[in-house]
């Protein structure tokens, strides 16, 4: 949104279906009320069924609208996604550029659409795939987020201080290769200037926001260029809370220092299991001593830690789970979240199950050829089936957040009522989670 405003003509709106709790029949309302030419439509492989009920609402309120769709689900699945009926387009990869130059011709203006590097598009009865287009060489030149086409202040953070929250990167793609990952923005690493990240904190602030969720795969990754920014946050005097997501291998003391003086509460780290083995069949590349050591370290500079866990990756056993909850208890960790393992495309754990034929067939090729039934990823696991993985859930959230230590602990780290109402909220959420899964 905001590269169109920036670069070409087109009147642009955002519409929130989630947050303004729409539903289909809203979309369907809303489509009508604005009248759009074309309506552009997000898609990832696990919400593939919402994203198609968008489309053909978008469709049944306006039947001559274009449809575009968009995502790493369509970059995995660019052909079934250009087959669904009611998609007129598809934009795969990055899709500033893409959708610029897709709406100037759709006014007849530019560039032949033959020409239009990372689309998809119908012609004639026949389906063309153009050539993707590279990735931005560079971030600076990207515009900041259109936010304020966004109901920008009902976001928050469930954890968070502060009545708004937003996210931000300031960085794209990701360098590990962990087994179970897919990145939609590349394995190798972009990353916008220390100068260019705080103009969008400022004109952040200047709207009221001031905490924020760095969403980079690893905010970390360049320990020089961490260190800058925190410098030119301070230096600035911006007046920020956030949080980032990191790999413990990626910080140390001086690190975690710099993060907390520039405004960094909390830093979430992926560790995923408390078996060695486990790890090493991940592709992790990190040790459990690692881990504990950096985790104290982050302690000590003052931030608080948020820990992400798995279960039930293929090969793992009882033993390996029990002694990811004891990492967890540990740890002292401020907050965890632990995940079933699933399969999904273009990871090494789905390309082996599929080789294997522990995946009987290609299951994410087929909802992308008919995403018409609500999606229920397969397990990785071959040991264990869902119910019993949801009870080890239920077993790994009541050890770790219902312990006297834990709960006094956190009642001492509230600083407002604010806060308070909101940690409450997530215990509220944990403790539901923990007696009923869905």
């Amino acid at each position: 949104a905001a590269y169109l405003k920036k670069y070409s003509k087109h009147d642009v709106e955002i519409l929130d279906a989630g947050v303004e709790k729409l539903g289909y029949e809203g979309i369907k309302k809303a489509v009508k009320e604005r009248d759009p030419d074309v309506v552009g439509i997000y898609a990832s492989c696990f919400t593939i069924y919402d994203s198609y009920q968008a489309v053909k609402a978008s469709k049944e309120a306006k039947d001559n609208v274009r449809i575009v769709l968009g995502g790493p689900h369509v970059d995995i699945y660019p052909i079934e996604s250009l087959a669904l009926s009611e998609v007129d387009f598809i934009v795969m990869g990055e899709g500033e550029a893409t959708l610029a130059e897709l709406l100037n011709y759709l006014e007849n203006k530019g560039t032949q659409l033959s020409e239009i590097e990372g689309i998809g598009y119908k012609k004639n009865g026949q389906s063309f795939i153009a050539t993707r287009r590279p990735y931005h060489p560079s971030l600076d030149a990207l515009p900041f987020p259109a936010r304020h086409l966004t109901p920008f202040k009902k976001y928050y953070s469930l954890i968070g201080k502060n009545e708004i929250s937003t996210t931000i990167m300031a960085s794209r793609g990701c360098p590990s290769n962990c087994n179970f990952c897919h990145i939609p923005y590349g394995r190798s690493i972009r990353m916008r200037s220390p100068s260019n990240v705080c103009d969008e904190l400022e004109e952040c602030v200047a709207m009221g926001i001031k905490e924020f969720f760095f969403f980079d795969e690893n905010f970390t990754i360049n320990r020089k260029r961490t260190i800058a920014l925190c410098e030119e946050i301070v230096k600035r005097g911006i007046n920020i809370y956030f949080d980032v997501r990191s790999r413990v291998n990626t910080v140390d003391e001086e690190v975690c220092l710099n993060l907390k003086k520039a405004g960094c509460e909390r830093i979430q780290f992926g560790v995923e299991s408390g078996s060695p083995r486990i790890l090493e069949a991940m592709n992790k590349r990190i040790s459990l001593e690692l881990v504990e050591k950096t985790f104290k370290i982050a302690k000590r500079a003052g931030l608080t830690t948020y820990a992400d866990f798995m279960v039930g990756y293929p090969g793992e056993t009882k033993e390996d789970i029990e002694m990811t909850m004891e990492l967890a208890e540990r740890l002292e960790v401020g907050f965890v979240q632990y995940g079933i393992t699933m399969l999904f495309p273009q990871t090494k754990i789905y390309n082996d199950a599929l080789q294997k034929g522990s995946l009987k067939e290609d299951f994410w090729r087929n909802v992308a050829k008919d995403p018409t039934a609500e999606v229920s990823a397969p397990l990785a696991s071959e040991s264990f089936n869902k119910e019993e993985l949801e009870e080890m859930l239920r077993t790994a959230y009541s050890r770790f957040y219902f312990r006297p230590r834990y709960i006094f602990r956190r009642l001492l780290s509230v600083n407002s009522l604010l806060e308070f109402k909101r940690q409450a909220g997530a215990g509220l959420h944990v403790m539901r989670k923990t007696l009923r899964l869905h």
